[in-house]
């Protein structure tokens, strides 16, 4: 099958929906798929177009650096949908890649599933307009039920987000989850971090990871709050902030003002191909967003046998059993302590427990249910089609 992917966000920026599309792109591909990504232009210069990934005119979206805003017209999508015989289309954003993709499942009768991959309501502080929060969120959500309920499917990371989703959108016509995969064979146990401890210095202390956008919805804050209680019990324990994002200076800055700069360290983007050994380098992980749907580098954390400290919200209890591959916390800097410090004296049970439970997301039974879900999609299409559902 012949699939165009349209997505609001796209390389060099790197978040939870591009990992989300580049494992799925790598998964289909492998079993004979045609993957093609439709996204809105790098301005930077740093991604050229290739022959199955094709750009759009944008602009930048100041509000959130390293984001873009494609310009809602353009006659060349159908062409290209066209020439490469495209036969499903798959939104993973809500916003003018979206309705480009939405514009051409109706012209070209096509079949589109829309990914939900966010929690955009909770965003309303990045929108270009701001009408008051209740106001925004109210028509944030028609419109968001409007695309949901025209989709002939809609897709979400876990089985969490599904059922919040269908509770704000009813009448969608076909709704599943899915998670993206991890590649066990890439992350794994083995793998030896000692040269992510020497490069920063960490020699023999406990290290605490974090890994993802540095941006405020990842919630640093409580666990920047949480590490001088953390150091009472374990003075040399060390937080490793791995990635990039536009809250990255305000964050250095808090951390200097909290006076723990050698306790704190911001590495910058690292490489796909090093972040296995970063994971290995922890004795624990940490996720403190609320904003999730996925959490995928929870589910990795866990394949490399490292406990996770989460908050208590949303999906993160999905996939964090408390005490059998790690702990939860409430939102306050003294019980996300005493849950970390838990998962760092974790026993051996708990990181044999860690790895086993990163078994349901290994790849392959993930892309199962992806291409069933494109199977259901298309027969809701078909049956739009023939007129049987509205």
């Amino acid at each position: 099958m012949n699939i165009a992917m349209f997505t609001d966000s796209w390389l060099p920026t790197m978040d939870g929906a591009i990992a989300t599309i580049l494992k799925f792109r790598d998964g289909l591909e492998k079993r004979g798929h045609k993957v093609y990504v439709f996204a809105p232009e790098d301005l930077t210069g740093q991604i050229k177009e290739d022959e199955k990934t094709f750009f759009f005119k944008a602009t930048e979206f100041k509000k959130y650096p390293g984001y873009r805003l494609a310009y809602p017209l353009s006659k060349r999508k159908d062409k290209l949908i066209k020439e490469h015989d495209i036969q499903m289309l798959h939104n993973h954003g809500v916003a003018f890649m979206a309705l480009k993709g939405m514009v051409s499942s109706r012209h070209l009768h096509l079949p589109i599933l829309t990914h939900f991959h966010t929690w955009v309501t909770e965003a309303i502080q990045y929108y270009p307009i701001n009408l008051g929060d209740d106001l925004m969120e109210n028509l944030s959500w028609r419109y968001l039920r409007s695309l949901c309920q025209r989709s002939d499917g809609v897709a979400t990371p876990s089985n969490n987000a599904l059922e919040e989703l269908r509770k704000k959108v009813p009448g969608m016509p076909y709704s599943d989850w899915v998670f993206p995969g991890i590649d066990v064979e890439m992350f794994n146990p083995n793998i030896n971090g000692q040269e992510i401890r020497d490069r920063h210095n960490l020699a023999d202390n406990d290290v605490i990871l974090h890994v993802g956008r540095v941006s405020k919805e990842k919630n640093l804050d409580l666990i920047f709050d949480a590490m001088p209680l953390i150091k009472k019990s374990k003075p040399g324990t060390k937080l490793l902030i791995v990635g990039s994002g536009p809250a990255k200076e305000d964050y250095m800055s808090q951390v200097k003002e909290k006076g723990l700069e050698n306790d704190v360290i911001f590495t910058g983007f690292v490489p796909d191909e090093d972040l296995p050994k970063y994971y290995a380098a922890s004795d624990t992980f940490v996720l403190a967003s609320k904003f999730e749907t996925l959490g995928i580098v929870m589910t990795e954390a866990l394949a490399m046998g490292k406990p996770v400290a989460g908050i208590n919200h949303r999906v993160v209890p999905e996939v964090i059993q408390d005490g059998y591959n790690g702990h939860l916390f409430d939102e306050n800097s003294q019980d996300c302590a005493k849950q970390i410090l838990a998962c760092l004296d974790a026993p051996d049970e708990m990181r044999k427990n860690a790895i086993t439970s990163a078994n349901r997301f290994d790849t392959d039974k993930c892309m199962d249910k992806l291409e069933l879900i494109y199977k259901k999609t298309r027969e809701v299409h078909e049956a739009r089609e023939r007129g049987e559902i509205k």
